[in-house]
């Protein structure tokens, strides 16, 4: 048993600036708010939830001083977009900057973003994320790590990154020693999550495989069963089985698409 077909189901990102992530997600990108935490102030973690195609983008509550001047995002998240997609606004965003004219956007809280046309010839009603990149300091190790100890598919392979299949969308992993706008990379913003519907038997088997955890016990609550691990580089993952009683939350539809590898746009 490995990870090879465990599908990407969220990223949460870290935010002191919820109101202006929100503008940013809903506006400006125009993602679907599929849910909204009732109990705020009290919860912090997945307080917004939006539908992002074969996957969920989530925001967090956190403080400002998670988020250094000197530091931004190792990861980059990559939408494809439709004809109804509007550039301009990309442009016009104040919350979005784009260094050295390049395709990565970056926000004021340091996540990056690529909007590109959908692969394929699809045509979304919104965009949808089609694949996320990973910032790794050594390429071979890395490929090592992703492909024998977590059990991925190695796709392809250059001299700059390496591209591997999960049960959903392509994780790409690209050599670097900083962050996509040239800060040092930070790695406690966001929070990639796998979907794991054996949960238990996968910790055991995972472990026999050499992947360290954050704790040898699963962690449950409301949500459902969760345990974390992260790379050599320090990118933080989690395995995540759903609750019963989060299947019947706003977010539960879309969660229950992606577990069985079937996300048609609503």
């Amino acid at each position: 048993m490995s990870l090879r077909h465990a599908p990407l189901m969220y990223i949460f990102f870290e935010t002191s600036k919820l109101e202006q992530q929100r503008d940013l997600f809903e506006r400006v990108v125009g993602l679907p708010v599929i849910e909204v935490e009732p109990h705020l102030p009290h919860h912090h973690h997945g307080v917004l939830k939006y539908d992002a195609g074969d996957f969920i983008v989530s925001l967090n509550l956190s403080g400002a001083s998670r988020f250094p001047k000197s530091g931004s995002d190792a990861v980059v998240t990559v939408f494809g977009t439709g004809p109804s997609f509007s550039p301009e606004r990309l442009r016009e965003a104040p919350q979005l900057a784009r260094g050295n004219g390049g395709p990565v956007f970056t926000d004021t809280q340091g996540h990056h973003f690529v909007f590109r046309p959908a692969k394929g010839g699809a045509a979304p009603p919104w965009p949808v994320v089609e694949e996320l990149r990973l910032t790794v300091s050594d390429l071979e190790a890395s490929v090592g790590y992703y492909r024998d100890t977590l059990g991925f598919e190695l796709l392809g392979r250059t001299a700059r990154d390496a591209t591997f299949a999960t049960g959903n969308l392509p994780l790409v992993l690209e050599a670097g020693a900083s962050a996509p706008d040239g800060r040092r990379p930070l790695y406690n913003t966001y929070l990639i999550v796998f979907y794991c519907g054996e949960l238990e038997e996968t910790v055991s088997a995972m472990s026999g495989r050499g992947l360290e955890f954050k704790s040898k016990r699963v962690d449950y609550n409301d949500v459902g069963g969760t345990v974390r691990f992260d790379d050599p580089d320090g990118h933080r993952f989690c395995l995540y089985k759903p609750s019963e009683e989060s299947l019947t939350w706003e977010s539960g539809p879309k969660v229950l698409e992606i577990a069985a590898g079937h996300a048609p746009a609503r």
